[in-house]
């Protein structure tokens, strides 16, 4: 069959080899087998979820976010490998520990939120642990997706949070503990909860 002056089965050869190129240079992972089906249900499971959120809202913010940041990290660390040297066809046993980390750590809000609202801010030591183990995934987790770029520059926002007191001009501020710091980006729907993880 021709379409102008070229045979259509030759587009479509040259889209395949385009997307052979690019599939190769990618970071993702070409699961496949068990692995693949797996991921397959967890996202379809994250969709399902959405759609039904979005559809009948009976969820508080702060516990639809902390289950949408649960599936996005578990997702992210099954299909992204922490190097590109790790084969991209089958689940290393860190990534899949750091997936079970990134929903479990999301999910601790969820599990004890009626707590956590009583105790109106008050971070305790255990919410402390979990909260800097969530922080560092999902800095963990924006490395992989989007590039060393990123995370520089949030460390280096999160150092200015903290160390504001010692930056000299106008750009000083008192700075935040760490305690504090954790607290707001990981248990208020300011920080890592806000807006753009609930859009």
């Amino acid at each position: 069959m021709m379409m102008g002056d070229h045979p259509v089965g030759d587009g479509q050869a040259q889209v395949a080899e385009i997307l052979t190129k690019y599939d190769a240079e990618s970071d993702y992972r070409n699961l496949r087998g068990f692995a693949a089906k797996v991921v397959g249900a967890i996202a379809i499971t994250f969709s399902l979820f959405q759609l039904y959120t979005a559809a009948f809202g009976v969820l508080d913010a702060h516990l639809q976010r902390s289950i949408h940041l649960a599936f996005g990290l578990c997702l992210v660390f099954l299909l992204y490998p922490t190097r590109k040297s790790w084969s991209r066809n089958k689940i290393h046993w860190f990534d899949l520990l750091l997936a079970i980390g990134g929903a479990a750590a999301p999910l601790y809000i969820v599990v004890f939120y009626q707590q956590l609202v009583l105790r109106a801010g008050i971070v305790t030591p255990i919410d402390f642990v979990v909260g800097i183990i969530a922080i560092l995934l999902v800095l963990e987790a924006a490395r992989r997706v989007v590039g060393l770029p990123i995370l520089i520059v949030s460390l280096v926002f999160l150092g200015y949070a903290l160390l504001g007191r010692y930056v000299p001009g106008v750009f000083a501020h008192q700075g935040a503990t760490l305690q504090r710091l954790v607290g707001h980006l990981f248990f208020t729907t300011e920080g890592i909860m806000g807006i753009p993880l609930g859009v």
